[in-house]
């Protein structure tokens, strides 16, 4: 038991602090002795509100409190009844008292705590990152003033002993990029772990992310909000939607009066906010301007164009254009060449001077970050006028997709792309030509119509930085196609694009071929990304004895 010294130095007392709401003075002390160790007859002097709590698996003594919502409150607590009488948390369900809460609205919190008592009593035995259930269990606290007797929920798990990672932020300043990166590797499996068991968290935020201060471990609380994926069903209009606006992805916040699906993807949305408030040391409601769209024009000068891209796909507005699990972000973390030097402007004054970090690619970094602010779409650019000489080519058949291209440009490694290939021997002025194709795996059939619409919109959305130059149907063989081509400024850099890009849409799958180069460099190889590649685009019809091989 907690044991503190008055200025009467000849008699300790034990502290226990009340669980009942607006009680006027929760705080208890009792001196210490035989009687006082007994797990009953103790009760607050101020409310006669039972001081040990009685659970179904052991006896708890309420120490202080640590935090209090709309619904409910934490305290910090000891399990009299362990072995070495261990810190444990008690969170505390109330809201019997509140009579402007709805009985449905009632249901629907009583039912989030019992998922929040469901999930730690699995996930927190399995994991190792998630606090483990100790107890779960309803109180009747007795009569008190004009106050009838009420029912509590009592939730009881593991004491995590350090701060969260807004405590933290807040006391170290912003993040450096190799920080920020060794929490990703850190809490990006705990995410796959919980995604795996058909459960999503859906209020990741940093101060839902406790670093352990004896191991440095992170820990993931508060599952509250976690919604059970049963069947396939994602939708949580059938649930209480518990999260926190800044930082919710899209499709979680409430659009003209309906919500939306969630999904496994919905969690790395969250993560991504998180990381950039990490980065920058600013609140996210500062820069919150349509779903995190301009985040770069503010944040990519502190990091690389390497991490940067990560998080830019984690932020897509679509769900279905982020990264579709935890395990595909930490994928692309550890393949991602990110090159950093050590960030001396991180420090304890909180300082968010920018950092330029150099690359041993500029080029390359460059190109991947300019065109991360949206959705990559389409296009085509006519340039008639410009004649070439028979070329030779090479033949590309992977993925159950063929096409060829010049015998002069060469096949790059790209980590979110299928293949991506540019001139041999290229010499330009800021960035290189190139050419790649990316799949987006649609969550349900899509006609050609339905994708080209979308993704125009997202050009459109992009408004003065974005001018689209020409659209239309395209033919590739048996395979119709849609074409755009626009024009795009990259306010960072200073530099103007063209971009050609063609969509193809079969089942579940969209695939999306890009030309994209500087303005004055992308009339150079328009006509032969058309001609050569563009056009000898095909996609193979599985057979019996040869079936298509998976994309990824």
């Amino acid at each position: 038991m907690i044991q503190s010294n008055l200025m009467d130095q000849s008699c300790t007392f034990i502290m226990y602090y009340c669980t009942r709401p607006h009680c006027p003075s929760p705080e208890n002390r009792f001196p210490d002795s035989p009687d006082s160790h007994t797990t009953s007859g103790i009760f607050c002097q101020a409310c006669g509100m039972p001081l040990i709590l009685k659970g179904r698996k052991g006896h708890y003594q309420t120490i202080k409190p640590l935090g209090k919502g709309g619904f409910g409150a934490t305290f910090q607590a000891i399990d009299l009844d362990s072995v070495n009488q261990r810190q444990c948390v008690i969170k505390r369900l109330n809201i019997n008292d509140n009579p402007e809460i709805s009985d449905k609205l009632v249901e629907g919190i009583k039912a989030a705590f019992d998922r929040e008592a469901q999930a730690l009593e699995f996930l927190g035995d399995n994991s190792g990152n998630i606090p483990t259930l100790y107890d779960y269990f309803s109180f009747t606290a007795p009569a008190f003033g004009q106050q009838e007797e009420l029912e509590f929920k009592y939730l009881v798990q593991q004491y995590i002993q350090g701060e969260d990672l807004s405590q933290e932020l807040r006391r170290k300043g912003r993040f450096s990029e190799t920080e920020t990166l060794a929490f990703l590797k850190q809490i990006l499996p705990i995410l796959q772990f919980i995604h795996d068991q058909n459960s999503i968290h859906r209020d990741i935020k940093p101060s839902n992310i406790v670093r352990e201060t004896a191991t440095q471990k992170l820990f993931l609380i508060d599952f509250g909000a976690v919604k059970q994926v049963v069947s396939g069903e994602t939708n949580i209009k059938k649930s209480l939607p518990i999260f926190t606006k800044v930082y919710a992805s899209p499709e979680q916040r409430p659009q003209e009066g309906r919500i939306g699906e969630i999904y496994p993807s919905s969690d790395l949305y969250s993560l991504a906010v998180t990381c950039l408030e990490l980065l920058t040391g600013i609140t996210p409601v500062d820069y919150l301007d349509n779903n995190y769209r301009n985040w770069r024009q503010q944040a990519s000068s502190i990091i690389s164009s390497s991490l940067a891209n990560i998080l830019d796909k984690m932020l897509k507005v679509n769900p279905r254009h982020r990264f579709q699990s935890a395990a595909e972000v930490m994928t692309a973390v550890n393949e991602y060449r990110i090159t950093t030097q050590p960030d001396h402007s991180v420090n304890n004054n909180n300082s968010t001077k920018p950092i330029i970090k150099p690359s041993q690619n500029l080029k390359f970094l460059l190109i991947k970050s300019a065109f991360l602010i949206t959705l990559i779409t389409t296009g085509v650019i006519g340039v008639n006028s410009y004649l070439q000489p028979p070329i030779n080519v090479v033949e590309y058949a992977k993925s159950g997709i063929k096409f060829k291209y010049p015998q002069n440009w060469q096949e790059t490694p790209a980590i979110d792309k299928l293949t991506r290939i540019v001139p041999k021997n290229t010499i330009s002025s800021s960035l290189t030509p190139e050419f790649f194709i990316t799949i987006e795996e649609l969550f349900q059939s899509e006609t050609l119509e339905d994708y080209t619409k979308f993704s125009i919109r997202q050009i459109e959305a992009l408004g003065q930085n974005a001018k689209i130059i020409k659209s239309g149907q395209i033919q590739l063989g048996e395979t119709q196609g849609y074409q755009v081509v626009y024009e795009l400024r990259d306010n960072i850099h200073k530099v103007n694009f063209q971009e050609m890009q063609v969509w193809i849409v079969n089942g579940k799958k969209a695939y999306i071929l890009t030309y994209r180069a500087e303005d004055k460099s992308y009339p150079e190889f328009a006509k032969t990304v058309e001609d050569t590649i563009i056009k000898s685009f095909t996609l193979e019809k599985p057979t019996p004895d040869k079936p298509i091989s998976p994309i990824w």
